[in-house]
């Protein structure tokens, strides 16, 4: 058979997923050619780019000052800006590659959406869920921003996907692909450190043999000290202390602080900034981070000892309404209004909590693949709480709500088909 009969052959068979990703490209690609790069936060989006001309020019990774080595964020957004930029260079056209990369990546979490719904529900789960995340406003906005958002999002669903099939499947190459993803999803958010936790007790649930688990732990473990070994030593050079992540969890724990209800207290949190530079002007952003997170826990200790219900409250109910309350839409493009958008969002939260409520009755047969998916959506929302609840901290997540939407619209559909054909 020849390459051209394969190729013909391929698209008739994936020819739905294959519109829906053409689609999703399309999209985003009008999105650049729409509003180009005028469309930034000038925000986290400038600080990467930045971070990674320096690292081009100097060969230091930095974020706050030039100059200074950081440790505020993980090095896999920088270093894959930089890589762009050495191809296509700093200007305009690097630019451009550089969001046509982020796009890129965008397409990839579709098209394993459409293979996690498929495995774990049906083909038309994952292509409901594929195409709710083609056409979703928000991330085709967040798929032409320079941010870690889109793609730790891939490297999440790849990693999501290869959970799955090797818990079901048990083959060593789904166990590396477990691994790659795993460290790349470290590379541009240290928030995923904690997720071999939640795949211990799926593998558990799927009685996955102890010994054979053992054996991949400790290879797991040495992957991971030649990963991550060099940014330690690199960590310790600088800081003299281990380092084994980022070290920027000071400030978002601080602003956790100021969320939720109940009792208040203390300095405002701008003064609390301001009195920490006045009072330590000439230390690095690392140190300053430590001394927000020395403020925070004070914070913390304050509240609980003053009034524990609210302190409670603010940090479970509170703040996981918070950040699943409205969706990470700064930017308003093809004429979507962020009002509406968040009318959207709040409609599809309801539809999506009902479905996975439905799901985990409807589905039996995937009850621990549904445990999987909603351990994740806890533990993220979990760690948000901890710190700061935040919807663009979310955003990777949205596709799993859409998952269980298309699990339950493609569960009725059938059913409905299956009663006009018996009446017919």
């Amino acid at each position: 058979m020849s390459i051209n009969n394969q190729l013909l052959q391929l698209v008739r068979k994936h020819y739905s997923i294959i519109i829906i990703l053409l689609l999703a490209l399309v999209l985003r690609l009008f999105a650049l050619y729409e509003y180009g790069l005028n469309l930034t936060l000038n925000s986290d989006d400038v600080g990467y780019t930045k971070s990674a001309r320096v690292l081009i020019q100097t060969g230091m990774l930095t974020y706050h000052q030039i100059g200074e080595p950081t440790v505020h964020i993980m090095p896999g957004q920088s270093f894959l800006l930089a890589l762009v930029f050495l191809i296509f260079g700093f200007e305009e056209v690097g630019l451009y590659a550089a969001r046509v990369v982020i796009s890129l990546f965008g397409i990839t979490s579709i098209l394993f959406v459409y293979l996690i719904g498929k495995y774990v529900f049906n083909k038309c789960t994952g292509l409901i869920a594929a195409f709710l995340l083609a056409i979703f406003v928000p991330q085709i906005l967040t798929d032409n921003l320079l941010l870690t958002e889109s793609p730790f999002m891939a490297g999440m669903y790849v990693l999501l996907y290869c959970s799955l099939k090797l818990a079901n499947e048990r083959k060593w190459s789904y166990f590396f692909g477990v691994i790659f993803s795993y460290l790349l999803c470290l590379m541009f958010r240290p928030t995923i450190a904690l997720y071999p936790l939640v795949l211990l007790i799926y593998l558990l649930l799927k009685k996955y043999p102890l010994k054979m688990m053992l054996k991949q732990f400790l290879i797991a473990l040495v992957l991971l000290l030649i990963v991550l070994g060099p940014w330690w030593i690199r960590n310790y050079i600088h800081y003299h202390e281990f380092i084994p992540l980022s070290g920027g969890t000071g400030n978002p724990l601080l602003l956790g602080t100021y969320q939720g209800s109940g009792y208040r207290y203390g300095e405002p949190y701008d003064d609390v900034i301001k009195k920490i530079n006045k009072e330590h002007p000439n230390i690095s952003a690392y140190e300053n981070m430590n001394l927000q997170k020395e403020a925070a826990i004070d914070r913390i200790k304050l509240w609980w000892k003053s009034d524990p219900k609210s302190f409670l409250r603010s940090y479970t109910i509170d703040k996981t309404i918070k950040q699943w309350n409205t969706s990470f839409y700064w930017k308003e493009i093809f004429g979507v209004k962020i009002e509406l958008m968040q009318k959207i969002h709040k409609l599809t939260m309801v539809l999506a909590t009902i479905s996975m409520t439905l799901s985990i009755f409807l589905y039996k047969r995937s009850l621990s693949e549904n445990v999987l998916l909603f351990g994740i959506l806890a533990y993220f929302t979990v760690l948000n709480n901890i710190f700061f609840a935040f919807d663009r901290y979310n955003q990777p997540l949205m596709s799993i709500w859409f998952l269980f939407i298309g699990s339950i619209i493609s569960y009725f559909s059938q059913k409905t088909k299956s009663i006009f054909r018996l009446r017919s």
